[in-house]
């Protein structure tokens, strides 16, 4: 069976919106296992960011991607290089505080194979991890809190923290990248 082109290239979206509407709490159990492995889907379309990344790994590996975004405009902002906009942080503190909330749904069991970051610590320690994200969470909230109130120095204060949740959670729950020269 020969899918449209569109389809394929649309796949993880549709996936990811699929993901977004399951109610909170739900789990996905083995959901990426029935995926089909005899090459049905032509990947080659579906891979742009990550490299061999496909399904569940490919769009957490996107989630992060789009935090870290958002974490850079906050960054340029908070660092005084480009003009300080509180309804901007806000805005971009509550999009990675709802990723952390939706991202406990991107680690089923079975999807710690490569090309994932992320250790299998993730699902032997699941209740470690959760507590990381949701301290993400947690502080992404606090963050959009002073960009609302446009307290630069509260929003500078809580976007440091906010790194700090996240990269300890980078320390403990995904492999270590390799350095760039």
């Amino acid at each position: 069976m020969k899918l449209p082109m569109k389809i394929i290239k649309n796949l993880p979206v549709a996936l990811f919106a699929v993901l977004l509407a399951l109610p909170a709490g739900s789990s996905l159990g083995y959901a990426q296992s029935s995926a089909p492995q005899n090459g049905a889907f032509p990947t080659k379309n579906i891979v742009i960011a990550h490299e061999g990344a496909t399904g569940v790994v490919k769009m957490r590996m996107d989630r992060m991607e789009a935090m870290g975004a958002q974490m850079k405009l906050i960054s340029a902002m908070v660092r005084g290089k480009k003009r300080f906009d509180g309804s901007k942080i806000a805005a971009a503190s509550e999009k990675i505080a709802d990723h952390g909330r939706k991202s406990s749904k991107l680690f089923p069991k079975g999807s710690w194979k490569k090309p994932t970051q992320a250790l299998p610590k993730v699902w032997k320690d699941w209740r470690g991890f959760t507590r990381a994200m949701n301290s993400m969470v947690r502080s992404a909230t606090v963050l959009a809190e002073a960009g609302r109130a446009g307290n630069k120095k509260r929003a500078s204060t809580a976007y440091f923290a906010l790194g700090k949740s996240c990269v300890a959670c980078h320390r403990t729950y995904r492999f270590k990248k390799k350095k760039r020269r």
